[in-house]
C-alpha cells in the first residue's frame, strides 16, 4: 500500500509540471466557464445558537473557495470546471414540478409517492447549483433560477404529503438540497433586487419573510412531518437518511430542540426501541471486543455491521456520516463523547473524534473489504458467551440480515467512491494527522483519497460528472459539494487532488488494483508487477497477517493481486492490458480465496511486450475481480489497465481447438484457425507438440495421460487464447469404459437413458472398424449424452429432492394476484431455494409460489422443511405446501404451518397425503407473520424449501430401461499408427457436473453381485441401488474379476451381440487360412 501511495505521489508530481507548463491553455478554457466575481457577499450571521449559511457549506471556507478561484487555483479550479459542465449549471432556466404557463404553480402540489422523487431531486440540485454560481459569479441570472425554483416549491400544498413506502429514504436528501439553496439565498446580498426575465416578468429577487414562512409552511415541516417518520427507530441507513433532512430544516428554522435532537440521533440514538439495528453511528460502526469469543483477531476493532447486509448500502452509510459531520462541524457543534449531545463540556468532542475516531475506523473497513482486502468479522447472529450473546432476528424489530459473514453482494463497487477526499481531509487538516499517520493507521483511506476520479470519470462504459452523480430518482447521499468547504491548506497537498478528466473507461490497475500479497507483487510506473508462485497456496494475504497476527481461522491468501471499480457484463468479455516475460497460469476469482478461480487463461510469454488479454466473464462478479499468478517464480507479469470490450471486437479461436482424443501410438494432425487474428500462435503445450504457420496442429505422443494446450489468437488490439485437452488413450475400449465411468450409480429417467444407450451403441459398433475420426465423434455423443442424463431422483445432501438439479427438472412459477393461476412472467429462483445458504432466497413473493414437476413426472411427498432468510423469519411464517395435478384444484399436504423461526424448521406430510403423487406443489403463505415494514405487508421469503419424498415418471421409454456396462479391455494396445487426420473430441475422461440421488421408496429390486457384475453384458437400469449424492458422482467401477476375458465377449448388448460373435468367428477362420498359406510359402521360400 504504500508503495502504491508512493508511485502514485510521484505521478501526481509530474502531473502537476505539466500543469503549471499548460496553465496559460487552461486558463484560455477557463475563459470559457462563467467569470468568477466578488459582487455578491456572503451575508454571515448566528441567531439563536445558529451559524448561516451553514447547512452544506462552511461559510468562511465558501469564501475562500472563491479566492482561490480568483487565481486559477487547483483543485478548486478543477472542480469548479466539473460542476460548470454539468446540467445543473446551465443558465437556462429548466423546473421539473413547474406547471406549464405558470411563474411559480407546481405542476404537482402533492408529496404522496415516489414519483415526487425524481422531481425534487433534479429541481432541488439544481436550486443548489445555480445558488452556487451566484455567489461565485454574481450574475443575477442564476440567483433568479434558483428562487423561481425555490418559490414554486414553496406553493405545495401541506395536506397533500402522505407517507408513501420508503419515503423517508429517498426524499431526505434533495429536500436537503433544496433547503441549503433557499439558506444560500437568504444569505447571500443582491444589487437590484428587480430582475427581467425572458418573458418580461418583473422578479424580486430579494429573499422575503413571505419566502421563509411560506417554505416552512408549505414544505419543510409537512415534509419532515410526514415523510421522516419514526426516524428514532428506522433500519441502519434508513435512519441516517431522514437525519440529513431533519438537520436541514433545523437549521433552517433555528430550531435547536429538533437539532439538538437531531445530533444526539447521528451519535447514539438512545432512544430506540430497536437498538439492534440502531443507525447511529456508536453501534452501526461497532466496537468489537478483543475478549468476544467470536473474535477471530483477538483485539478490539470496529465492525461496520451493514457489511453484512450489502456493500451498496455500506457505501450509503459512509457517505451519509461523512456529510452529516460535516453539517453538525458547520455549526461547530461538540458533543458528549458517551452520550453524543451537543456539550460545551472541556472533554467534548467534535464528530470526527467521538468514539475515538469512530467514522474513520468504520469508513476503513469499508475501504479496504471494498478495494479487495480481508477483514475481521463476527457473525452477531451466532452466540458468543453471556457478555456476547448472538442476537436473534425476528424480522420486525430485530431485522439481523447482516449477522452471518460480511456480505459479497455489490463488494468493489469503487467508482463513486472515489469522487472525493472529504474524510481525508477532516482528519488531515482539522484533526491534525499527518499524511504519513493517515497512511499507516487508516490505509484504505488514504489510498481511496489520493487516487481520486477525475471530474469526468467512467462507471463501466457510462460516463459521469462528479457533480451530481447522485441526484437520480434514488438519491441518498451528499459529498459532491465538499469542495466548495474545502480548507486553503488543501492547495498544498496535490496527492489529493482528483485526476485528469477521464478520456476512456478504462480501469488502470494504479489506481484501482491493490496489492494483497506484497511478497509477490510490488508498485511499479506501468502498473503492479506479479511474480509468480509455484503453487497458489504459496499466496499470503501480507497485510492482513501482519495487522492481525493472532488470527488462524479467516481464509484468505489465494491471489497477490485485486481490482475493484469494475462494471463488468455477467455474461460477456472483459480484458487486461498486460505484458509477461514467461508463459503463466493466470487465475481470476471472484475472492481472494485458493481453488476459486472462475476463469484460468494461460497467458504467453509476450516478451515484455504490452497485449490486451480477453477472457469470460461468467461466473463471476459484476464489480472485481483477483488475480493469480502461477509459474515459474522467474515469470512476471505487469497488469496496467482492464478495459470493456465488445465481443465482436475479439478474436475467436475456431472449434477444431477442443477437447480431443488419441491413441497412444498415433499421430494427432489438428487444423487450427482464427478469425478476426492476425496471428495464431502455440503458447503451451506437450513436449513435441508443433503448430505449423497453416495452423496445423501436430503431435505423436508416447504415453497415455491428459495433456492440456493452449493457443493464442491476437488482432493487434485484443488478445484471447484458448485451452483445450489432449486426451491420449491405450486403445477404443478403454476410451469407451473411461466415458462409461462417468455414469452415476443412482436412476436415470428413461427418457435420457434412452439417449445415453443409443450413444454407446454407436461407440461400440465401431470398436472394431472405421477410422479414428468416426469413432471419436460417436465417443463424443456418448460422452456429452453421459453429461445431459438426468437422475430421476436426483437429492441434496439431507436426502431430499433436487428440484433445480436440472434447468427443465421443474418450472417455478407464482400465481397472478387476481385469479390464481399460474403466471408465466413471474418466476423466482429454485437454485437459491436448495443451496443452504440462508443469505440467498427464492425471491419476495407477494402470491403463492408453484414448482411444475412436468407433464411426464409426478412427486410423492413425505416430509418437508423450511429456512427463513436471514433477519427475516417472519416473512417464512404461516406456510403450507399443497399438491395439484391440474394447477386449479388443491389439496393441503402439511400438517402444520411453518413457525417464525430462524433454524432449518420440519413440516410433516398428512399420512393420508404420502402415498399420493402430485404434478404441481404450492408453497403458499396462510397465516403470515407481523410485517417487517407496515408499508410492504404480505411478503413472504424463503432462503430453503426442502422437499422429501421420490419423483416418478408417468410414461417410460422402452429404450432407456437398460444401462451401458463396461467392456473388457485388451492386455496391450496396439502401437502402429494406421490413423488418419483427426476431427476433434471432446474429452472422455472429463467428469461432468452430474447429481447422483436415492431413490429408496422405489422397488427397483436388490443390487445382487449377479447383476453389478460386467460378465452380464446388459444392465436393467432399475437393479441398479441408488445411493450416490448430487454433489459427488460415483463412477462405476468394473468388477474385473467377473469379466469373460474372451476378447469376443466384449459387446453390452445382447441382441446384437451373437452376430456380432458370428462375423468375429468368421473372420477369424479367413484369418486363421490366410496365416496358414503364408507360412507354407515362408517354408518353400527357405527350402529352395
Amino acid at each position: 500500500m504504500k508503495h502504491r501511495l508512493a508511485w502514485f505521489g510521484f505521478i501526481m508530481s509530474i502531473a502537476a509540471v505539466f500543469t503549471t507548463a499548460l496553465l496559460p491553455n487552461q486558463e484560455t478554457n477557463a475563459a470559457a466557464d462563467p467569470a468568477i466575481s466578488d459582487a455578491v457577499t456572503l451575508n454571515i450571521t448566528k441567531t439563536n445558537g445558529f451559524l448561516h449559511p451553514a447547512i452544506s457549506v462552511d461559510p468562511e471556507q465558501l469564501q475562500n473557495t472563491r479566492r482561490e478561484l480568483a487565481t486559477g487555483a487547483q483543485p478548486w479550479q478543477a472542480y469548479y470546471e466539473g460542476m460548470v459542465q454539468s446540467p445543473y449549471a446551465s443558465r437556462d432556466f429548466k423546473a421539473a414540478n413547474l406547471k406549464s404557463g405558470t411563474f411559480d404553480t407546481p405542476k404537482d402540489a402533492t408529496f404522496a409517492s415516489s414519483g415526487q422523487e425524481l422531481t425534487l431531486s433534479a429541481d432541488g440540485f439544481r436550486a443548489y447549483t445555480q445558488a452556487i454560481m451566484y455567489y461565485l459569479t454574481g450574475q443575477k441570472q442564476y440567483r433568479y433560477n434558483a428562487i423561481r425554483l425555490v418559490r414554486t416549491w414553496e406553493n405545495m400544498d401541506p395536506a397533500g404529503f402522505k407517507y408513501y413506502a420508503d419515503a423517508h429514504i429517498h426524499a431526505p436528501v434533495p429536500f436537503y438540497y433544496m433547503v441549503s439553496a433557499a439558506e444560500l439565498l437568504k444569505f447571500t446580498s443582491v444589487d437590484g433586487n428587480l430582475y427581467t426575465d425572458a418573458e418580461g416578468n418583473q422578479v424580486n429577487l430579494n429573499w422575503t419573510s413571505t419566502d421563509n414562512s411560506k417554505l416552512t409552511q408549505n414544505l419543510i415541516d409537512p415534509l419532515v412531518t410526514n415523510l421522516l417518520i419514526k426516524t428514532k427507530d428506522q433500519y441502519f441507513a434508513q435512519h441516517l437518511y431522514p437525519l440529513t433532512g431533519a438537520l436541514a430544516a433545523a437549521i433552517f428554522k433555528n430550531d435547536q430542540a429538533a437539532y439538538t435532537d437531531a445530533v444526539e440521533q447521528t451519535f447514539v440514538n438512545a432512544g430506540s426501541s430497536r437498538p439492534n439495528i440502531n443507525g447511529a453511528l456508536n453501534n452501526l460502526f461497532h466496537q468489537m471486543s478483543a475478549d468476544d469469543p467470536r473474535n477471530p483477531v483477538k483485539q478490539d476493532f470496529v465492525e461496520h455491521l451493514e457489511m453484512g447486509r450489502d456493500a451498496n448500502h455500506a457505501k450509503d452509510d459512509v457517505f451519509c456520516f461523512t456529510g452529516l459531520a460535516r453539517v453538525i462541524n458547520n455549526q461547530g457543534t461538540l458533543v458528549d463523547p458517551t452520550t453524543g449531545e451537543p456539550s460545551t463540556a472541556a472533554n467534548a468532542v467534535d464528530p470526527y473524534q467521538f468514539g475515538n475516531n469512530r467514522l474513520i475506523e468504520g469508513a476503513e473497513q469499508f475501504y479496504r473489504y471494498n478495494d479487495g482486502e480481508t477483514i475481521p468479522w463476527i457473525q452477531v447472529s451466532k452466540p458468543g458467551d453471556t457478555t456476547h450473546p448472538a442476537i436473534e432476528a425476528d424480522g420486525v424489530q430485530n431485522i439481523i440480515d447482516f449477522g452471518g459473514a460480511v456480505s459479497t453482494d455489490g463488494r468493489g463497487r469503487m467508482n463513486k467512491p472515489y469522487t472525493s477526499s472529504e474524510l481525508y481531509d477532516y482528519y488531515r487538516f482539522q484533526e491534525g494527522l499527518s499524511a504519513a499517520e493517515i497512511a499507516k493507521r487508516y490505509p484504505a483511506v488514504a489510498t481511496q483519497a489520493t487516487h481520486l476520479n477525475g471530474t469526468t470519470f467512467y462507471e463501466g462504459t457510462t460516463a459521469l460528472n462528479y457533480w451530481g452523480v447522485y441526484s437520480d430518482n434514488k438519491i441518498t447521499e451528499i459529498g459532491t459539494d465538499y469542495w466548495l468547504s474545502m480548507p486553503a491548506a488543501k492547495g498544498s497537498d496535490s496527492a489529493t487532488f482528483p485526476s485528469a478528466p477521464a478520456t476512456n473507461a478504462d480501469v488502470s490497475f494504479i489506481q484501482h488494483g491493490t496489492i494483497l500479497d506484497e511478497n509477490h507483487a510490488q508498485l511499479t510506473k506501468d502498473g503492479i508487477t506479479v511474480e509468480a508462485v509455484s503453487d497458489q497456496k504459496d499466496i499470503k494475504e501480507t497485510a492482513y497477517d501482519k495487522r492481525y497476527p493472532q488470527d488462524t481461522t479467516t481464509a484468505r491468501g489465494g491471489s497477490q493481486i485485486a481490482l475493484a471499480g469494475l462494471v463488468k457484463p455477467t455474461d460477456g468479455y472483459f480484458a487486461i492490458k498486460l505484458k509477461t516475460n514467461g508463459v503463466a497460469k493466470l487465475l481470476i476469482s471472484s475472492s481472494n480465496l485458493p481453488n476459486k478461480a472462475y476463469q484460468t487463461l494461460t497467458l504467453p510469454n509476450t516478451k515484455n511486450q504490452w497485449q490486451t488479454v480477453a477472457y469470460p466473464t461468467n461466473g463471476g462478479q459484476a464489480y472485481m475481480d483477483f488475480y493469480a499468478v502461477v509459474g515459474k517464480s522467474s515469470t512476471k507479469v505487469t497488469f496496467a489497465a482492464a478495459s470493456y470490450t465488445d465481443q465482436a471486437a475479439l478474436p475467436v479461436i475456431g472449434e477444431t481447438a477442443r477437447d480431443t482424443a488419441v491413441f497412444l501410438g498415433h499421430t494427432i494432425t489438428l487444423k487450427l484457425s482464427a478469425t478476426n487474428a492476425t496471428t495464431l500462435t502455440l503458447a503451451d503445450g506437450p513436449k513435441g507438440l508443433q503448430l505449423a504457420a497453416d495452423g496445423t496442429l501436430s503431435w505423436k505422443p508416447t504415453a497415455a495421460g491428459d495433456y492440456p494446450v493452449t493457443v493464442t489468437a491476437t488482432n493487434g488490439q485484443r488478445t484471447v487464447n484458448k485451452t483445450f485437452t489432449i486426451s491420449v488413450k491405450k486403445d477404443r475400449t478403454t476410451a469407451y469404459n473411461q466415458a462409461t465411468q462417468q455414469l452415476s450409480e443412482g436412476v436415470y429417467t428413461t427418457a435420457s437413458m434412452a439417449k445415453i444407450n443409443t450413444a454407446a451403441k454407436a461407440v461400440i459398433n465401431l470398436l472394431d472398424h472405421g477410422d479414428d475420426a468416426a469413432f471419436q465423434s460417436a465417443l463424443t455423443a456418448y460422452t456429452e449424452a453421459i453429461k445431459q442424463g438426468e437422475l430421476l431422483n436426483p437429492t441434496l445432501e439431507d436426502h431430499s429432492l433436487n428440484y433445480a438439479a436440472y434447468p427443465d427438472m421443474t418450472i417455478a412459477n407464482l400465481l397472478t394476484k387476481d385469479t390464481l393461476s399460474l403466471d408465466p412472467k413471474q418466476t423466482f429462483n429454485t437454485t437459491a431455494l436448495v443451496d443452504n445458504d440462508p443469505a440467498s432466497y427464492g425471491g419476495d413473493w407477494m402470491t403463492p409460489a408453484v414448482l411444475d414437476f412436468g407433464e411426464n413426472y409426478r412427486v410423492t411427498l413425505t416430509s418437508s422443511s423450511f429456512l427463513a432468510r436471514t433477519g427475516f423469519p417472519n416473512r417464512t411464517q404461516g406456510a403450507n405446501l399443497y399438491g395439484s395435478n391440474d394447477a386449479k384444484t388443491w389439496t393441503k399436504l402439511t400438517t402444520t404451518t411453518t413457525k417464525r423461526d430462524n433454524q432449518m424448521q420440519t413440516v410433516a406430510i398428512d399420512q393420508a397425503q404420502q402415498g399420493i403423487a402430485y404434478r404441481y406443489i404450492k408453497i403458499q403463505v396462510d397465516e403470515p407473520g407481523e410485517p417487517t415494514d407496515p408499508a410492504w405487508p404480505g411478503i413472504a421469503s424463503f432462503a430453503d424449501i426442502h422437499l422429501f419424498g421420490t419423483r416418478t415418471e408417468v410414461t417410460k421409454d422402452a429404450a432407456g430401461s437398460t444401462r451401458p456396462k463396461l467392456l473388457s479391455e485388451p492386455s496391450q494396445p496396439a502401437l502402429d499408427d494406421h490413423s488418419t487426420n483427426q476431427t476433434e473430441v471432446t474429452n472422455p475422461t472429463k467428469k461432468p457436473s452430474q447429481p447422483t440421488g436415492s431413490d429408496a421408496s422405489f422397488n427397483h429390486g436388490q443390487s445382487t453381485a449377479a447383476s453389478r457384475g460386467h460378465n452380464h453384458p446388459s444392465a436393467d437400469q432399475s437393479s441398479i441401488k441408488a445411493e450416490a449424492k448430487s454433489k459427488k458422482p460415483a463412477p462405476i467401477k468394473a468388477n474385473r474379476t467377473s469379466v469373460k476375458q474372451d476378447k469376443h465377449a466384449r459387446k453390452a448388448y445382447p441382441q446384437t451381440g451373437e452376430s456380432h460373435r458370428l462375423t468375429y468367428s468368421i473372420a477369424g477362420l479367413l484369418i486363421a487360412a490366410v496365416s496358414a498359406l503364408l507360412m507354407i510359402a515362408r517354408v518353400k521360400r527357405a527350402n529352395r
